[in-house]
């Protein structure tokens, strides 16, 4: 019993495993800075700033052999109270709020009580928005080619498979005022949410592991520019510039684990 939560093959979350892994492992050393900082011993800081940037500049290979699957299995919960929003084959995630089987089952039932004209305008519209988001897709393809990491996020998340109803847990006055005022989300819209507070963790942790990324070299690369003398001369060992290290290394592990959270048991 996944509680009506989204999921994915166990195969498609291995490269993204492997990632946190290797984030959970740069983060546990960024934390050491923090005790050597307290002990002001700068030689060594410099060598876990050191180690550091090594482990950020070669990260892992994150696909290993893995292979897309499909999985359109349909999932239902008789015990769990859902809102029911169609009755098409269940709902395949997209990278974002993609053009999937309920997106235009969705579309099909707007128009039911159009006229000739607004159907027309409305079958345009569709069409308009599929050709955007196949754009879209193609250019977070391109966006993939020169970062696995990207890739590893999005292997998982094109992978999701969600049901044809959805648990609404809004407060019970909510409930009522959403169904008196017709303002149930659609299963569109419900995807879409998901999609997209995925994709923002995805981005957040991508902007702060390429951040402390760039940290950790340009702290190395002064330290060296500096004779590697140490004994608080060089900018390697300067209170800000570490804590901005251990900063972005926290902002990127957060992010991915934030990311994993939203992923069924």
């Amino acid at each position: 019993n996944r509680g009506g939560r989204p999921f994915a093959p166990l195969q498609a979350l291995l490269p993204a495993t492997r990632l946190k892994n290797w984030v959970d492992e740069v983060y546990a050393i960024s934390r050491q800075l923090e005790t050597i900082q307290k002990d002001d011993n700068d030689r060594l800081m410099i060598l876990t700033v050191q180690r550091i940037n090594e482990r950020l500049s070669h990260p892992p290979k994150l696909f290993q052999g893995e292979t897309m699957v499909k999985n359109n299995n349909k999932r239902t919960n008789p015990t769990t109270t859902k809102v029911s929003t169609s009755t098409t084959s269940a709902a395949v995630a997209q990278l974002a709020t993609g053009i999937s089987s309920a997106n235009k089952d969705q579309y099909r039932m707007n128009r039911q009580n159009f006229n000739l004209g607004d159907k027309m305008t409305a079958m345009m519209n569709q069409a308009d928005v599929e050709r955007q988001w196949g754009m879209l897709q193609y250019a977070e393809s391109k966006r993939e080619e020169g970062n696995e990491m990207r890739g590893a996020f999005n292997f998982y998340t094109r992978q999701l498979t969600f049901a044809d109803d959805y648990v609404l847990t809004a407060s019970r006055e909510e409930r009522k005022n959403m169904i008196r005022n017709d303002e149930l989300p659609t299963l569109t819209a419900v995807i879409g949410s998901d999609l997209d507070r995925r994709d923002l963790d995805r981005n957040e942790f991508l902007t702060s592991i390429d951040d402390a990324t760039a940290e950790a070299a340009f702290l190395v690369k002064e330290h060296n520019n500096d004779g590697g003398s140490g004994g608080g001369k060089g900018l390697v060992v300067d209170v800000v510039d570490v804590k901005d290290l251990v900063d972005l290394v926290g902002l990127a592990h957060d992010a991915c684990d934030n990311w994993f959270s939203l992923i069924a048991p």
